[in-house]
């Protein structure tokens, strides 16, 4: 499956933003529970934010739980 070049470009632009501004929460959580955890937290935020500003990621499937 190809990724379509629009999603690639806002991905990079995201991850370059969260690279050189990380959020303080990031901070915060690799203080409290390690950098793994943190590193899944940033990974979150890029796939969100890219995602609000138009690429097409799909959503992750459910976990579980009542439907």
């Amino acid at each position: 499956m190809k990724s379509d070049p629009e999603t690639q470009d806002i991905t990079e632009d995201v991850g370059k933003e969260l690279k050189s501004n990380p959020p303080a929460i990031v901070a915060s959580t690799r203080r409290k529970f390690g950098a793994d955890r943190a590193r899944k937290q940033t990974v979150a935020i890029l796939l969100n934010k890219s995602r609000k500003l138009g690429a097409k990621i799909p959503q992750p499937k459910s976990l579980g739980g009542k439907y």
